[in-house]
Parts: C-alpha cells; structure tokens; sequence
C-alpha cells in the first residue's frame, strides 16, 4: 500500500520550492479531503487544493491537466457554496460570500473551461468536460455518454429533516483508503452510515458497507472487499452523474446537505 502521507510531504517540498508538477499533484490529493492534514482546523471545508492548483496553472497556462482540477474543484466549491446559500443564507453572509461570490466562481469555471477545450484535452476527457460545460450553461450539441470509471465513497446522516452527506470521488484504492482516514479521524468515526461504491464504465458493480468493517476510528482494510477498477478512469478533477438523486457527482471531496 502506497504510504499517501509520505507522498503528500514530498510533494509539497518540491511545490513550496516552485515543481509545479509537484504543485499540481499535490493538489489533487489534497481535493480528495477537506482540510490540509499539515493544518487541520476544525475539521471545515477548507478546499486546502486550491492554492496549489493556482501556483501550478500560473506556472503552466497551458497544462491541461492542471486547468482540468482547478475548473473540477472551483465546480464542486461553487455547487457546495450554492447549497450552503440555500440552506443558510445568514450564516454565509456572516462569512462574507453571497451569491455574487457563487457567480464570480463559476464564471472563472466558464473561463477554464474555454481554456482546457483551446488547449486540447484527450479524447477520453471529452464526456467529462461536457458535464463541466452543462454546469456553466455550455451545452454540445450532442453530449457524449461519460461512462468512467472511480469509486465513491459516502458518508451521511439524517438529522431530523437535514441530511448530511460527505462524497469522495477517487479512481486510486489506496487514495480512497486515505481519503477515508482522513475523514475518520476529522470526525471521530464518520457521522452515519459509511459506504463505497465501485462504478466500472458508469455502471455500480458494487457496495460495501464499511460500517461492517470498522475498529474504532479506523476501518479495517484489509477485510474489505473493494475490487480494482478497469475500463476508463475518470480523469482528475471532472464530474461524473452520480444516482438518479443526487445530480452530478464531483472528483474529489464535496460535503452537501438536504
């Protein structure tokens, strides 16, 4: 099993001293959790890939990888941002944001999104960036079937009529397994019923429940059967529809609530 927290304080050594390869990968893993695990906070979503993410497009313009990320992740900021507006309104504006906040990001959205198709992405990243374009109202004039591969990760709690839900979207087991932890340990157990879900070219084809397969704060890997995935990865930083209720589903880490 790769050692992620090893990894993550290599990369940002190399990032801080200006790599942005290291800059760009760094932030991918960290969109995969809330807070930075070199600052945790209160355990708030903190979007700690961002600034990473930034260094690297400034440093390459071009790198349509980076460009990919940036627009994914200001995306799922936006769609969280735009939930939190609805469900507390006040308490967002006591943190200075308003719904002229949720434009500004999705016009910078708008903005990569045109910069990753002048810059030419790979053909398998096609389907993906029509769902990012259908959220910033760019519409194809067919939209391509986005049947990738990942697994997600879910967390949720109903409390009396709120819902709760944490979503981690990852292609990478081992990514996932961190991602996990590092929910776990912000929260002490997770806040209801754990899950993941393996989808192989957009079809579910399976689901455990790692409630099973907790100690203590921890899960038990090595009990869990999660199968590698095949077929098309979903590439870093794209959307994918998740199940029929719950729209669309973003790579990396989103916290929503219903």
């Amino acid at each position: 099993m790769v050692n992620i927290d090893e990894k993550i304080a290599g990369l940002r050594a190399a990032a801080e001293n200006g790599d942005p390869e290291a800059a760009r990968e760094l932030g991918r893993l960290l969109s995969l959790t809330l807070t930075d695990p070199q600052e945790p906070g209160e355990g708030e979503p903190e979007w700690p890939e961002e600034r990473w993410l930034r260094a690297a497009v400034q440093a390459r313009p071009d790198d349509v990888e980076a460009l990919m990320l940036l627009a994914g992740r200001l995306a799922a900021q936006s769609s969280s941002w735009e939930n939190y507006w609805e469900m507390n309104p006040d308490e967002m504006a006591a943190e200075g944001k308003d719904e002229s906040t949720i434009s500004r990001m999705w016009a910078e959205v708008s903005d990569l999104h045109t910069r990753i198709l002048a810059a030419g992405p790979p053909p398998h990243a096609v389907p993906g960036l029509e769902r990012l374009g259908e959220l910033v109202d760019v519409h194809a004039e067919s939209v391509a079937e986005a049947a990738y591969s990942f697994y997600a990760l879910q967390d949720d709690a109903q409390s009396g009529s709120v819902l709760n839900i944490l979503i981690v979207v990852a292609t990478d087991l081992d990514e996932l397994r961190w991602a996990c932890d590092q929910w776990l340990a912000l929260t002490d157990g997770g806040i209801g019923q754990l899950t993941v879900r393996t989808y192989v070219d957009g079809d579910e084809t399976s689901q455990v429940d790692l409630d099973e397969h907790l100690d203590g704060a921890r899960v038990a890997w090595d009990a869990v059967p999660v199968p590698e995935l095949t077929g098309t990865l979903l590439p870093a930083g794209l959307p994918v529809p998740g199940p029929s209720h719950s729209g669309l589903w973003h790579y990396g880490v989103t916290v929503e609530v219903g």
